[in-house]
């Protein structure tokens, strides 16, 4: 009967769990309403979900705000070159869209494959912005590289993040309660995976 109760308990440690990510889910959309604080926002998301996939996770908000402080400039940045980068596409596949020349049509598929490209290595900017230390060129370069080595995982993460947006989309609850931490969480194993490829195997252990 003891063990029911104990806190190492596999059914208390998964609510312990759900209750972080709900209140880092709260945490993560305050901190991102002013818009140009999103990268910084994604980065502390992930710095945090990593460490709750490796139980390796301390005080929840002391590591959020520790990874937002750290990674502040260099996310912002690239949170801005992202939103430039994608408005320049948005505009081009609008325009080749609504235009009814023989060429734009072609010109409409490859936009649409520069952008497939972009979102993948997207997806790796901010996990490697909050788990290597690393200039901005150079993280956008590993996540390039890393979109491209490991493709099957990287069309899983994709996958993933459109079935989490369209849920999301859905249900707006799930976005307010854990649809954010839930999802991060959940693809925080993929990059654990994927990332202590690249950690010294003399540090390993610490990671």
């Amino acid at each position: 009967m003891g063990k029911i109760f104990d806190m190492d308990n596999p059914v208390f440690r998964t609510i312990s769990k759900l209750v972080d990510l709900i209140w880092l889910n709260i945490i993560f959309i305050i901190f991102s309403l002013p818009v140009v604080t999103i990268g910084a926002s994604v980065t502390a998301l992930m710095s945090v979900t990593m460490k709750m996939a490796r139980d390796r996770e301390g005080y929840m908000w002391a590591g959020f705000w520790k990874s937002f402080k750290e990674n502040f400039k260099q996310s912002t940045i690239i949170w801005i070159i992202m939103i430039l980068v994608a408005t320049v596409l948005g505009t081009d596949i609008y325009f080749f869209y609504s235009n009814t020349a023989g060429y734009a049509k072609f010109l409409l598929a490859f936009m649409l494959g520069i952008s497939l490209v972009c979102l993948c290595i997207a997806t790796y900017i901010f996990p490697l912005q909050a788990q290597f230390e690393n200039t901005i060129k150079q993280t956008l370069k590993n996540a390039l590289l890393m979109a491209i080595r490991h493709l099957p995982w990287t069309i899983l993460i994709v996958v993933i993040l459109g079935i989490s947006a369209v849920l999301i989309w859905l249900f707006v609850g799930i976005a307010i309660f854990f649809g954010f931490g839930l999802t991060a969480f959940v693809l925080s194993f993929i990059f654990n995976h994927i990332f202590i490829r690249y950690i010294p195997e003399d540090i390993r252990n610490d990671y």
